[in-house]
């Protein structure tokens, strides 16, 4: 399942790592592709191969959750959120599966994750699942600069996400790079991509 959205090509990711502060902790996001899993979804009468991403997250040097996400995209280029395993951690040891959700099992619903082509106004939901799993997003600049210690990156996108207690975070996508700054201040520090096959 080739992801080739410009604000998202996850197509050629092999390992982002975001790091910063948020509330006052150590942030370390370690985001990589997994070609070597395999998941399946029904969308209508299609079968679609979805394309899994894991993202580790530690909290001041601990694992605090792994979460195993599903996205493939359509035709036009708009990147849908299939659903995602989620391990919850608390001192080394899985403790629950807190924002779990598969499409087809929990809901019917296909979140959109990036439009195809974004543009400032564009409202959008990459979780759409029950009351508290759900997720409010728009796209509120299309201009940003954001510096990072992987790089500067301009024309990003800003997008605003809402979520059902009210609480608000943003974050940047670079073209041709992806997520490169979330919650608060989590920085790219450094993006790898897979080589093409010859």
């Amino acid at each position: 399942m080739d992801i080739t959205n410009p604000y998202l090509p996850l197509a050629s990711l092999k390992k982002d790592i975001l790091e910063g502060k948020e509330d006052g902790k150590n942030i370390r996001i370690e985001r990589a592709a997994r070609p070597d899993l395999h998941k399946t979804f029904k969308i209508g009468k299609q079968t679609v191969e979805a394309l899994v991403v894991e993202d580790r997250e530690y909290e001041d040097g601990q694992v605090k959750e792994v979460a195993l996400d599903y996205f493939a995209q359509s035709d036009e280029g708009t990147v849908y959120y299939l659903g995602e395993d989620v391990d919850t951690y608390k001192e080394g040891k899985v403790v629950g599966h807190s924002g779990a959700w598969l499409l087809g099992k929990d809901t019917q619903k296909a979140g959109v994750l990036m439009p195809a082509r974004p543009k400032v106004g564009d409202r959008f939901k990459s979780e759409d699942v029950s009351k508290t799993i759900t997720e409010e997003d728009e796209v509120v600049s299309a201009s940003e600069t954001v510096t990072t210690p992987a790089g500067t990156y301009h024309n990003c996108l800003k997008i605003k996400e809402k979520f059902p207690d009210g609480a608000i975070e943003y974050k940047w996508f670079a073209p041709e790079i992806g997520c490169v700054k979330e919650a608060g201040d989590v920085l790219l520090k450094s993006h790898e991509i897979r080589k093409a096959a010859n």
